[in-house]
């Protein structure tokens, strides 16, 4: 698993769903990723242009001095999403743990890999624990969209995090 990589499941509901990897903790056990989760939803398997033409589930903070951006990746945020310029986004993050992927990775599928920014996650206010397979296939299945919206998030252009 490296970050940007690009995974797609069937949920419960038998339509695919995404999510993009957006950052490894590997530092010392236990291993973890996070992923930030897309809004595809469909019957057919997904292509990575499907994935950059999608949306994301985060939102638009003030800018952080310490997980920082490139004023070329902020300026290509506010090229895609004017309406956040002074902020900067961050994704709501998945977090799985890697002991427990390794149960569940033959039920996911990589579609490719994107070049995204670093700390999305980081820029993010919130996250959850998404480390079951049933969590998975249930939550996307009918919750991420009334949940998601509950917690403030909103969907911004997979285009705007995307590196050069």
């Amino acid at each position: 698993m490296t970050q940007g990589d690009v995974l797609t499941f069937l949920a419960a509901d038998n339509r695919y769903k995404m999510i993009i990897c957006t950052s490894i903790y590997n530092e010392k056990s236990p291993h973890n990723y996070t992923f930030a989760a897309l809004t595809y939803n469909s019957e057919k398997i997904p292509t990575v242009v499907d994935a950059v033409e999608d949306d994301f589930w985060g939102v638009a903070n003030i800018r952080n001095d310490i997980f920082k951006y490139s004023n070329s990746e902020l300026e290509n945020m506010w090229m895609i999403h004017p309406e956040i310029k002074r902020c900067q986004l961050g994704s709501y993050g998945f977090i799985i743990w890697r002991k427990d992927y390794l149960k569940f990775k033959d039920k996911m599928m990589l579609i490719g890999n994107l070049k995204i920014i670093n700390n999305l996650d980081k820029n993010g206010n919130g996250g959850v624990n998404a480390s079951s397979w049933s969590f998975l296939q249930g939550f996307f299945n009918n919750e991420v969209s009334s949940v998601l919206k509950y917690k403030s998030q909103k969907m911004f252009k997979v285009r705007s995090i995307l590196c050069e």
